[in-house]
This record gives structure tokens, C-alpha cells and sequence, in this order.
């Protein structure tokens, strides 16, 4: 989204009578998608640009915030952002280097679900890199399995094991996943084909 764009965004948002935040809450949302599909359609520089974007809206309401603690989420959840960009890039070394930053910034939390992120991206990485058995170990730590985006590469790391009932299931699963939007789009019509395969 160019600057021209998010201008125009932002006025057409604000005749909504939106606060200032609630028209940056807006834009970055839709920084995410955009960032998201130009992150799986290889424009990675575009993915890039968007994500820079989106840093600035996200730590200006961090700072609008005076909160500690959403400026950590905030720098955060950026970091996973950055690590995903190095994955859908190829740069699967640098994206761990990044994930491990990341690791580290959740070690002193009390959260059972803190470093669920991190495997998720963690097995993205391995599987992609050629390694499914570790990215297998990886997703099998994360405790929270909602996402149906990493269930379909937990998926596609089972196959690439050799384990087929496994991967069959979870395709299955997100085939059949009763919920609409961007990330479950991404994924849905790859688990249909992978059960095509068998």
C-alpha cells in the first residue's frame, strides 16, 4: 500500500466519524492482509514495504498506549511478522535467528502458551528447509492448535515424514474447517488437493 493509498484509506475512513486510533487500528489490520498475500504470492518486497507500514501504525498505538506491555506485544508480534517474511523468502537461518530473538523475549513468561508462535514458525522453517522430522517436533509443542494455517504445514511435515495417516487427518481437518478468511483461504484448497494426492 503505497503512501498516496493509506492517505486515501485514512480519509475514507474518517468520515466514519473514527477516532485517529480506531482509523490506525484499521489500516493495520488491513497492512496485515496485504502484507499476507503479497508474503504468499512472492512479492516479497511489496510483503516488505507493507510490513515497514504497518510498524509504524502498530508503535504509535503502542506508544498512544503508555503501556509497557502492548509495546512488547507490539515489538513482538512484529518480530514473528519479520520471521514469517524470512521463511516465505527462502532465508530459513535468518528466520531462526529471528525466532530465536523471539524465544528468548517470552523465556520469563508464566504463559503455557508463550512459545506457541515460535513453533509454529520454527516448524514452517524446518519443513521448508528440508527437515520435516524437526519441524514435526516443533508443532507437536505448541499447545493451542487453532490455527488452521500451521495445522495444514503440520500437515504437509507428517507427509513429508512418511507419516500419511497423520498428515491425511490433518488435512482432512482443515479441508473441512467451518470458518472463513484470509489465512484459512491460503491454505484450504492446498489441504483439498493434498487429499486428492493421497
Amino acid at each position: 500500500m503505497g503512501l498516496n493509498q493509506v492517505k486515501a484509506i485514512r480519509n475514507s475512513l474518517s468520515r466514519y466519524g473514527l477516532s485517529d486510533q480506531e482509523v490506525d487500528s484499521e489500516l493495520s489490520d488491513l497492512l496485515w492482509h496485504e502484507y499476507f498475500i503479497y508474503s504468499h504470492s512472492g512479492q516479497y518486497n511489496n510483503a516488505k514495504n507493507s510490513l515497514a507500514e504497518k510498524r509504524k501504525i502498530d508503535m504509535k498505538l503502542a506508544e498512544l498506549s503508555k503501556n509497557d506491555r502492548s509495546a512488547f506485544n507490539t515489538e513482538s508480534t512484529l518480530l514473528w511478522m519479520e520471521s514469517h517474511l524470512e521463511i516465505m523468502k527462502g532465508n530459513y537461518d535468518k528466520a531462526k535467528l529471528k525466532l530465536d530473538d523471539l524465544k528468548e523475549r517470552f523465556s520469563d513468561s508464566s504463559d503455557p502458551k508463550r512459545f506457541d508462535g515460535y513453533n509454529n514458525l520454527m516448524g514452517m522453517a524446518y519443513l521448508m528447509s528440508g527437515n520435516p522430522e524437526k519441524g514435526i517436533e516443533h508443532f507437536e509443542n505448541v499447545l493451542d492448535e487453532g490455527n488452521i494455517y500451521f495445522q495444514y504445514f503440520k500437515g504437509l511435515s507428517y507427509k513429508a515424514s512418511g507419516n500419511l495417516d497423520e498428515a491425511r487427518e490433518i488435512f482432512n481437518y482443515v479441508a473441512k474447517y467451518n470458518f472463513n478468511g484470509l489465512v484459512y483461504t491460503v491454505v484450504r484448497n492446498k489441504a483439498i488437493d493434498e487429499i486428492k494426492k493421497g
